[in-house]
């Protein structure tokens, strides 16, 4: 007998009282709108019951009726006659807004759309209501998103639940749903499924010697402010982005050092560049070397010699050099033989801090000059970039008897 037939025999043989059914269905359902409501339900001083609507321009509007049950009728219909749409992806968009009002950057914002159209859009979970969807449904989704063509990484797929769950979480603060069914998928489950990392070998994420030879050398032949640029990277490690932004008033000559506090942004969101604060937005202080201070030297020689001297340390006849230019300038220096794969300004970043800590220098210091934190600047920035030769000397102290 199936759960229809049951009902149908209970009912015929008067088991079950199908009016009562239906009136506590009804109950169920007024208590569940009325546990929604964004706003508390009061008995005001002048003997009213009062409470809030939310209006379409984001305020609110005051209701006060005399009793208490004709106010929950209020409440009950106004959430009838104006069903709010539910749906994941609304919640989505209402989740990436509130994203934008708590500061995240809009490349940020950028990533979590572009990481929706790709891995949620289309999918039936984009339609569902947030109220019904459960962990099954949940398990369901990563299950056909890692089973799809689509390649997905242990690292994305954290990203993407890290997401999905901030959506449940404000719709719990917003008093749309109870719990959050993210809370009961045992997400480790699926990483078998995601597509495998492979992890970049030093060689492939830093410039060996020979490699930053080869690279200053092809620079120094160029006479473009990019590849200067480029040059003074070696020696400082700086970001692109604060390389371009640059002026010629960080450089104090008198004291010997470089004050590092902007860096040029690109918006993917907004598509323009602009000059802000540093990526971790604090100003840090490098030592002017005998090095930089001759790139900088021969930059200022240079640009004065075209008439393109100005604010910018880095300047020509477009004005100042973006970042991309200066990022293309590193990659398209290395592209030849001599290197075992392309090489970024970042390849250049990690290279300075990992002869750094092979020269001894302490996870403080060097994180301080790079403008990281110790904990990024270990796991992201440190490689073991001594040669095989330096090992075996190495190996030969520590097994000497």
């Amino acid at each position: 007998m199936n759960d229809q037939e049951l009902l149908k025999y209970m009912q015929d043989n008067n088991i079950i009282d199908m009016a009562y059914v239906q009136e506590q269905l009804e109950m169920k359902k007024r208590k569940d709108i009325l546990n929604k409501h964004p706003y508390r339900v009061w008995l005001a001083q002048d003997g009213y019951w009062k409470t809030y609507f939310p209006k379409a321009d984001g305020t609110k509007r005051l209701i006060k009726k005399k009793k208490q049950n004709d106010l929950e009728d209020c409440i009950i219909e106004f959430y009838q006659s104006n069903s709010i749409d539910c749906s994941f992806k609304v919640r989505f968009e209402d989740w990436i807004e509130r994203q934008q009002k708590c500061g995240r950057s809009d490349n940020t914002i950028y990533k979590y759309q572009c990481d929706y159209k790709r891995f949620i859009k289309g999918d039936t979970l984009e339609f569902m209501k947030i109220d019904e969807i459960t962990e099954i449904e949940l398990s369901e989704y990563l299950t056909r998103l890692l089973d799809s063509n689509t390649v997905v990484y242990w690292r994305a797929l954290k990203d993407l639940f890290g997401y999905i769950n901030g959506v449940f979480k404000k719709a719990i603060r917003d008093r749309i749903i109870a719990e959050n069914p993210c809370d009961y998928v045992d997400l480790p489950l699926f990483r078998s499924k995601c597509t495998p990392d492979r992890e970049k070998t030093a060689e492939e994420r830093t410039l060996s010697g020979g490699e930053r030879k080869a690279l200053l050398y092809k620079i120094n032949d160029s006479s473009n402010v990019a590849s200067m640029a480029v040059e003074l990277s070696l020696y400082t490690g700086m970001r692109v982005g604060e390389l371009a932004a640059l002026k010629w008033e960080d450089i104090n000559y008198e004291h010997r050092t470089i004050r590092i506090c902007r860096s040029e942004k690109n918006s993917r969101l907004k598509k323009e560049r602009y000059i802000s604060s540093t990526k971790n937005d604090k100003i840090r202080v490098i030592p002017l070397t005998d090095d930089m201070a001759r790139v900088l030297r021969k930059v200022k020689e240079f640009e004065f010699k075209n008439g393109w001297l100005g604010e910018y340390v880095f300047q020509d006849d477009r004005g100042r050099v973006y970042a991309s230019r200066i990022s293309d300038c590193a990659v398209n220096n290395t592209t030849t033989a001599e290197f075992h794969n392309k090489k970024s300004i970042h390849a250049i970043r990690r290279t300075l801090n990992s002869n750094m800590k092979c020269a001894g220098v302490s996870g403080t210091v060097a994180a301080s000059l790079l403008g990281h934190t110790e904990k990024v600047n270990e796991e992201n920035y440190t490689y073991d970039v001594s040669s095989m030769e330096e090992k075996s000397k190495f190996m030969e102290c520590a097994g000497r008897v």
